[in-house]
């Protein structure tokens, strides 16, 4: 079995963020998840000082624009790349959300064990799939109604993915997404601060992961394809979080990363 890397680092860093006292969210599943990866004898990935403090604000944000999305109507809800995302067990869900968890066959396998007898709080739909081939059959088959409004979540997954293949995935979207539809995603635009550099030798060297830069201009990448995009940074978001960033965080590079909030 090999899972993804990456996936396993978000998910001890969530483990990390729900251990404080002031957490900016409370993911009880998290540390039972890398618990199962290290029994199983995979790695887990340790980052640069500041890695924790951009993924709990990140996570935050996900989790903020997906009940936004269902507070606004929307009751299907797709996790691109889900990984060890607990949204389905700890988020308050609205009745009738019907969530789908996309991510590859090997994450499934050690990941749903670990979440045998815990009850979800919406309707949850997993779909083993590799996103960077053509998936979107497989999420109809599974259930998915392409002519309602849905919430797209790809946290972690666009600074992973060249350009072609991130025009691709925003292709697959927006050809499955009816009109309200939302898309939520983060995005990389540079490597060119040493904390950056040094995030992505660390991600390159233990998860075999490259970080590249996403789109330069994602609201108009976006508009390209008739979405219409807010982006936060991390640093605002920190202050608005009553979390502002740590003094030997490097603002400069956490706010490299936009955070996208796109409708349709």
């Amino acid at each position: 079995m090999s899972v993804s890397r990456t996936a396993v680092m978000t998910a001890a860093l969530r483990a990390a963020e729900t251990a404080r006292p002031d957490r900016l969210f409370d993911d009880p599943l998290a540390s039972a998840f890398v618990a199962a990866v290290r029994a199983a004898g995979e790695p887990v990935v340790q980052l640069p000082p500041g890695a924790s403090e951009f993924a709990a604000i990140r996570t935050r944000f996900f989790d903020d624009a997906a009940l936004t999305a269902c507070a606004g109507g929307i009751r299907q809800v797709v996790l691109l790349a889900a990984g060890f995302d607990s949204r389905a067990f700890r988020l308050a869900w609205p009745n009738g959300v019907r969530l789908f968890e996309l991510d590859l066959p090997a994450t499934f396998a050690l990941k749903e064990p670990v979440l045998d007898g815990v009850a979800a709080r919406c309707t949850r739909t997993v779909v083993p799939v590799d996103l960077r081939g053509d998936w979107s059959g497989a999420l109809d088959t599974a259930g998915f109604a392409v002519a309602r409004p849905t919430a797209w979540l790809a946290e972690g997954l666009l600074p992973y993915l060249a350009g072609a293949e991130c025009d691709r995935l925003l292709a697959t979207v927006t050809g499955s997404s009816a009109p309200g539809s939302r898309f939520v995603f983060d995005q990389l635009g540079g490597t060119d601060r040493p904390a950056i550099r040094a995030t992505a030798d660390a991600i390159r060297a233990t998860a075999g992961a490259q970080l590249v830069p996403t789109v330069d201009d994602p609201v108009r990448w976006l508009a390209g394809h008739a979405w219409r995009a807010t982006v936060s940074r991390v640093t605002a978001l920190g202050e608005h979080y009553g979390r502002p960033l740590p003094e030997y965080v490097d603002r400069a590079a956490s706010d490299a990363v936009a955070l996208v909030s796109a409708t349709r």
